[in-house]
């Protein structure tokens, strides 16, 4: 067993748990090594999920804990607090409290920053400064909920909050074993790597560079770079992107290069990118997530934190090209601790149905006589439009946590119901009768593949062509060295260095000799087996993966492999689309299967 994903598999092999756990540099000079990984059974993906939080293993490495199991069901919704002292292992204790109360209590956004506020301030009993592990209402009433966690500075609680976001981890901890949040902490001292010149000999031999050196340059994109004169995820893909970038529910890949390039440079490059950039970029408001690093990933403005896929979900994605109302949007989705790219995804799905009038607001639970949004690009106003239509997903993203509503079961359930017009614009993957997850923000077919783990990085999300089957087979060697990031406890925006060099420090310094992608070639087949992934349900992903294809088609007219692909879906698009689906199940399995270990 070396890391946390092992330690989640394992478990769920014994029966129903929650799994938290860091990697084996965790408190070590190395950076990016403090990232805590939660896994277990997910409620939306209906299969075993992986997901994780930047910096919050700094904090877990001083409990002396490697690896936690959370079984069973508590009594009331509790907070489990997990408290150090004198170098010993923590004493573990439950605390009942009227969770819907405290998300209720607060004179800010409330919901999971209220929770959090409270245990941070009112339940600690430990050494030194904890962290805080929170759910919001979206946990308990739908099977999107997030785990939040605010680094703190000088004993409170920041503006630079961290997601355990994807695969509906808070829904599972709260649902499931009736723990709303976890706050730990400690002083115990193990034999960490924190030797600074052990650490830079592994980097001099490997890259003739120092730590430092290396690191800065992996993570220029993260923190900032010349090359776009902007920095972080917001701000180099939005730079970078352009015409392909996605918008208005997808219905952008429909739409000529001219036309959704005039689409980015007059409401992304000229506008809402220009706002970051001016706001955020020049006066260097940024953060690390809890750990010392050089990416300074965090972007800010005031109690906003940016990043690129919450912000397209819940901005171009839903027809909102602004930062003021995409911020009130995202900040009311995170206090209600959602998964920030699930619900964006749902949100704005139900923006095209309002607005191509395929459902009635009132179905929804809106007032019969609420406003269309405003959702195509002729004559948009940034300003203007944007605020219209980030009034209506806020009143969505209430009606999305509100438990009797059918859109709190969820994109695929509630798809089914409203019928196939509203189901064709229903941009999910499935996984068995049903799972479902929102694809991340790339238009780039590895991106909707049929994988055992989806809406991750766990592809090949690369924009250039390749054949169906090379693509399966890339995205599956992705998968497992996206999988040994995960078990180590990195975070992947070093992973331009670690993915080279980990295994070698971690044999090195702790003299093992492990058949590291051996180890995790054997994981990524298990999760394989396991996988159940479903085809398509909606037209719409059959229509972005033709747009994809005719995109590439114009620029390489030439290649015979696209040239044959972009005729069969220009003569029959259901029936090239499923063969192109076939085709990268076939080479993810064919990829697994000669994976050595």
């Amino acid at each position: 067993m070396i890391g946390p994903v092992d330690f989640g598999m394992a478990m769920q092999r014994e029966g129903d748990f929650l799994c938290i756990g860091s990697g084996v540099l965790a408190g070590s000079v190395i950076p990016g090594s403090n990232r805590l990984v939660f896994s277990g059974p997910s409620p939306v993906w209906d299969g075993f999920f992986v997901s994780t939080m930047g910096g919050a293993a700094l904090i877990w490495d001083g409990t002396g804990i490697s690896f936690l199991a959370i079984g069973g069901r508590a009594a009331k919704p509790s907070v489990l607090v997990m408290a150090g002292r004198d170098g010993q292992y923590p004493v573990v204790r439950l605390v009942p409290v009227d969770v819907e109360a405290l998300w209720r209590d607060d004179g800010g956004p409330g919901g999971l920053y209220s929770l959090q506020r409270h245990v941070f301030e009112r339940l600690w009993d430990g050494r030194g400064t904890p962290r805080v592990l929170a759910t919001g209402p979206a946990a308990l009433h739908t099977a999107m909920g997030a785990i939040g966690s605010s680094k703190s500075s000088q004993g409170k609680l920041t503006a630079v909050d961290c997601w355990a976001g994807r695969g509906g981890m808070g829904s599972r901890m709260l649902q499931r074993h009736n723990v709303c949040a976890i706050v730990y902490g400690g002083d115990y001292e193990d034999e960490d790597l924190t030797d600074r010149a052990e650490a830079d000999g592994y980097f001099e031999e490997r890259f003739s560079k120092n730590m430092k050196l290396v690191d800065l340059e992996a993570t220029t994109k993260y923190r900032y770079d010349p090359k776009w004169s902007s920095g972080g995820t917001f701000g180099v893909n939005y730079s970078s992107l352009s015409d392909m970038m996605l918008s208005f529910n997808y219905r952008s890949v429909a739409w000529p290069r001219h036309e959704r390039l005039e689409l980015w440079k007059r409401l992304v490059k000229s506008h809402y990118l220009e706002q970051f950039n001016e706001e955020t970029i020049v006066p260097k408001e940024q953060a690390q997530c809890g750990e010392p690093c050089p990416a300074v990933c965090k972007k800010l403005k005031d109690e906003f934190k940016k990043d690129y896929e919450p912000y397209q979900t819940m901005g171009p994605l839903c027809g909102i090209f602004d930062q003021r109302p995409a911020e009130r949007l995202n900040h009311r989705a995170d206090a209600l601790g959602f998964d920030a790219i699930q619900i964006g995804g749902q949100l704005a799905w139900l923006m095209e149905c309002l607005h191509e009038g395929l459902v009635d607001a009132a179905t929804l639970g809106l007032p019969e006589r609420a406003a269309r949004p405003r959702f195509a690009p002729e004559g948009f106003d940034p300003v203007r439009d944007s605020a219209h239509n980030g009034e209506l997903a806020l009143s969505l993203l209430e009606l999305c946590a509100a438990p009797e509503n059918l859109l709190a079961r969820g994109m695929r359930a509630a798809a089914r119901a409203l019928g196939p017009a509203a189901r064709d614009r229903a941009v999910y993957l499935s996984n068995g009768p049903d799972g479902w997850m929102v694809p991340n923000q790339y238009w780039a077919p590895g991106m909707f593949g049929p994988q055992s783990i989806m809406g991750k990085y766990y592809v090949h999300y690369g924009m250039e062509f390749l054949p169906p089957r090379e693509l399966g087979k890339k995205s599956a060697e992705r998968m497992v060295a996206e999988l040994t990031t995960d078990n180590a406890g990195m975070c992947r925006f070093h992973r331009g260095w670690s993915e080279k060099l980990w295994a070698d420090i971690v044999q090195s310094h702790f003299r093992s000799i492990i058949d590291y992608p051996g180890h995790h070639a054997r994981l990524a087949r298990e999760l394989h087996r396991r996988g159940a992934p479903e085809y398509w349900e909606s037209a719409r992903i059959e229509e972005i993966v033709h747009g994809y294809v005719r995109e590439m088609f114009d620029e390489s007219p030439g290649d015979p492999v696209l040239a044959d692909w972009a005729r069969r879906f220009d003569s029959d698009r259901s029936a090239a689309a499923r063969a192109y689906w076939d085709e990268m199940r076939a080479g993810i399995a064919e990829k697994m299967a000669e994976l050595g270990g």
